[in-house]
């Protein structure tokens, strides 16, 4: 399956590019937020809903339309030193984050509260600092253990559940093909660096970048107190370039067809021999299932050669390190920094990590999502809000069966199809109808690695548990608090979160004009992604068809 979101960085003009994420989460039902207090009804920018003050007026918009739109904002606005980029998204993430912080710091002023004593624990770096590597020692034992190849495929299982991924990665998701049933789809995996291109391409850039990688990784040995950990990086890097070779590139991984390949484990073990896939599919919880959706097969085969020629020790070690660049973020300060030098830096181009509290933030919302979100929602995002915005995507829509209405080029049935798919679409607004129940996640303030473990075990489990029941489709892929969209064709829907709903994209109390100048290109964005290369595949039920 495919969501498809739109990412964008601008000034006053919303501009997108997409990309993809994992299937969405799950919700327990709750009661619907509480009304928010109402608003002054003006509008929070200017006069009618925009800000004129970041034009400039002395450029004509036929010469150029960004600098007559964005010129005066663009000259005055500094990009911070913990961004690598800044525009309106970026601008309304602060937001967000800020409003989530007190939420957070509100809840950590009393012990016993969830997402209190999750945020306190990331935030008492002397603890962490204590600790050291000690949370960790148990795994490192169990990688140091592997005796033999079969045990690096259970291990490769094992840390895949304990949210540490290895040579292939994957969960269970709405299959393509048969949208009422969930399946277990497995993907290529395993790269420490973004892409396949930066271990195989002589560009100078990205060979500058997997040279750092490689000072990296034996950064990262040295500091668990490895020895010779120049000559292992090297070893490691080597294992994960034969990796790169055989893995499909971004726009063959755009397929949607392509990508949708039905295998038993048996076939697997006949095509990509050399892997014990019988052992890692159980230790992932699989066993029972008879077929598995395969992303890139040729992939597939192409890594489980690499494990049966690369020696014992080189996997060994390259499990060790996806365990500590993993969790390198939330481990001792040399991790972290050693970490962000790379990552945030070298990669991103991003000078300054950005300060704890906006991790802390960060690690809670990507964790125990829904206790934050039913709090953010109740204070944020008002009911007034989301009429408005319903009513809004609801004209867009419209709109847009007019438009299908009155193609001359497309043939009658074609038209039909098309309009039958957008009159099924489900639009979501704001935030979901149901909250996930996380009673059962053990919390401590003095244990952040322990609490990262039970909160990723929980969500593992929880994603294993959808095998055999009926898809749940009121489920979302992102909270409530993220800036962003996205369209998922296999549910024939377009969700819009409450923090995108925000001024200058979206205000109930500006001109009409404005909104649908800015919000409703969004949605416009969403919409078109439907019936977008891949997304014209998927038929009105979100079968891919």
């Amino acid at each position: 399956m495919r969501l498809t979101l739109l990412l964008a960085s601008a000034a006053l003009l919303p501009l997108s590019a997409c990309t993809t994420t994992a299937e969405p989460v799950a919700e327990i039902a709750t009661p619907a937020p509480a009304p928010a207090s109402a608003s002054a009804a003006r509008p929070q920018y200017g006069s009618f809903g925009f800000d004129v003050a970041g034009m400039d007026r002395s450029v004509q918009p036929g010469d150029s339309f960004y600098r007559f739109a964005n010129g005066n904002w663009d000259r005055t606005t500094e990009i911070p030193a913990d961004k690598s980029n800044y525009g309106m998204f970026t601008l309304l993430d602060d937001l967000s984050r800020q409003r989530t912080r007190v939420i957070v710091e509100e809840a950590a002023r009393t012990p016993g509260s969830r997402i209190g004593d999750l945020y306190a624990s990331f935030m008492d770096e002397a603890a962490i600092e204590r600790a050291g590597l000690t949370p960790l020692q148990p795994t490192i034992a169990r990688i140091r253990a592997i005796g033999d190849k079969a045990g690096f495929a259970r291990e490769a299982g094992q840390l895949l559940r304990d949210g540490v991924p290895g040579p292939f990665g994957g969960g269970v998701v709405t299959d393509d093909r048969q949208p009422d049933r969930m399946a277990v789809r497995l993907s290529q995996s395993g790269l420490g660096l973004p892409d396949r291109d930066y271990y195989l391409s002589d560009d100078a850039s990205l060979t500058q970048k997997r040279n750092a990688y490689q000072a990296y990784v034996s950064q990262l040995l040295t500091l668990a107190g490895e020895a010779n950990a120049d000559t292992r990086a090297a070893a490691i890097l080597g294992f994960e370039r034969q990796l790169a070779q055989s893995h499909w590139t971004r726009v063959q991984n755009r397929n949607d067809e392509a990508t949708y390949n039905r295998r038993s484990v048996a076939q697997l073990a006949q095509e990509a021999p050399g892997f014990d896939w019988r052992g890692f599919v159980d230790r992932l919880g699989y066993a029972g299932e008879r077929e598995l959706l395969i992303s890139q097969p040729s992939a597939f085969t192409g890594t489980a050669r690499a494990i049966q020629q690369a020696p014992l020790p080189v996997l060994r070690d390259y499990m060790l390190v996806r365990l500590l660049d993993g969790y390198a973020p939330f481990l001792s300060r040399p991790f972290v920094d050693a970490n962000f030098a790379f990552r945030g830096t070298v990669l991103n181009g991003t000078p300054q990590i950005e300060e704890r509290w906006k991790r802390g933030v960060d690690l809670v919302t990507g964790l125990v999502a829904d206790d934050v979100s039913r709090i953010y929602v109740d204070r944020y995002f008002p009911p007034e809000a989301k009429r408005a915005a319903d009513e809004l995507v609801r004209n867009v829509i419209a709109s847009m069966d007019r438009r299908l209405a009155s193609l001359t080029w497309m043939a009658p049935e074609t038209r039909a199809r098309a309009r039958a798919k957008l009159a099924a679409f489900t639009p979501k607004i704001g935030y979901p109808d149901r909250w996930l129940d996380y009673s059962t996640i053990r919390v401590s303030r003095d244990n952040l690695i322990e609490n990262i473990r039970a909160a990723t075990a929980f969500e593992y489990n929880r994603n294993l548990a959808k095998l055999g029941q009926p898809v749940d489709r009121s489920e979302w892929g992102m909270t409530p608090m993220t800036v962003n969209a996205y369209a998922n064709p296999v549910w024939n829907e377009i969700v819009f979160p409450a923090a995108i709903l925000q001024p200058p994209f979206f205000d109930p109390h500006a001109d009409p004009a404005v909104n649908y100048g800015g919000i409703a290109a969004v949605i416009g964005h969403e919409i078109s992604h439907h019936f977008d290369d891949q997304g014209s595949k998927y038929d009105e039920r979100g079968a891919l068809n």
